[in-house]
């Protein structure tokens, strides 16, 4: 049987005077995905912040099994570190606060630089690069700390075609390998249907949670997003890819 490494009981996630999340529950076994989908404004972030344990929730209980790391959507971060060091920063849970990383540190942190293909960047002041190459070098960091837990909050939003494969490749090898647990927010539903075992749509006073396979529909996209999604299938209908139709004359490319 699978350990759980995550379980929530009885949720609720309130902003403000508006309630946008109620009774979730879930338990997330180690080593699974868990995809968050659904419209600006639904509690994503919110969610993800309190299952990371930097909020509390209005009611119920999150139990964590294991470290935890958490990279938010926004970043605003002004530093004058080189992207290693930024990296390093990822070390700082096995350190003293008198200590200076060490020759495994340092090898960890260039490890995952050459991973994401950043190597090239480690003297390169951190505050010069893309937002798209920030966000590697804090993915980066946050894998660096080797921890069980992964939170992403829409982790491929600053992201090129290719640089968004990579991640979903990395990811999913240290599942298999290192049955790390990853837990992401995205806009791109085909991320969430064909990377995660587990899925939770969230909508305007509803929510939806199970097997991502199982309830990932185009209707009950359409429900969430209030907009038109069609089903397409590929290889002979042995991947299954969801396309978002425009219905609107204004919404179609002439």
């Amino acid at each position: 049987m699978n350990q759980t490494i995550l379980a929530a009981s009885a949720l609720a996630v309130q902003r403000g005077k508006k309630r946008l999340i109620e009774s979730l529950d879930f338990k997330l076994p180690r080593g699974s995905s868990l995809g968050v989908v659904g419209p600006n404004g639904v509690g994503k972030s919110s969610l993800l912040r309190i299952l990371a344990g930097l909020d509390r929730p209005t009611s119920g209980s999150v139990k964590v099994e294991g470290t935890v790391a958490y990279l938010p959507q926004d970043v605003n971060l002004k530093s004058d570190l080189n992207v290693l060091e930024m990296v390093l920063l990822g070390r700082t849970r096995y350190l003293k606060w008198y200590q200076q990383p060490n020759s495994t540190d340092h090898a960890e942190a260039e490890r995952w630089l050459e991973m994401m293909s950043l190597e090239h960047l480690a003297t390169t002041s951190f505050m010069t690069l893309s937002g798209g190459q920030k966000q590697l070098v804090l993915i980066a960091q946050a894998l660096t700390s080797e921890c069980n837990l992964l939170i992403l909050d829409e982790p491929s939003s600053a992201l090129d075609l290719q640089n968004q494969e990579k991640l979903f490749a990395i990811l999913n090898e240290l599942q298999e390998v290192k049955s790390l647990t990853v837990i992401f927010s995205t806009h791109d539903p085909n991320h969430a249907f064909h990377f995660c075992n587990h899925l939770i749509m969230l909508g305007f006073s509803k929510h939806y949670y199970g097997s991502c396979q199982q309830i990932m529909t185009s209707q009950l996209l359409n429900e969430i997003y209030n907009v038109h999604f069609e089903e397409f299938f590929w290889n002979e209908g042995d991947l299954k890819y969801f396309v978002h139709v425009p219905t609107s004359p204004s919404q179609t490319p002439r």
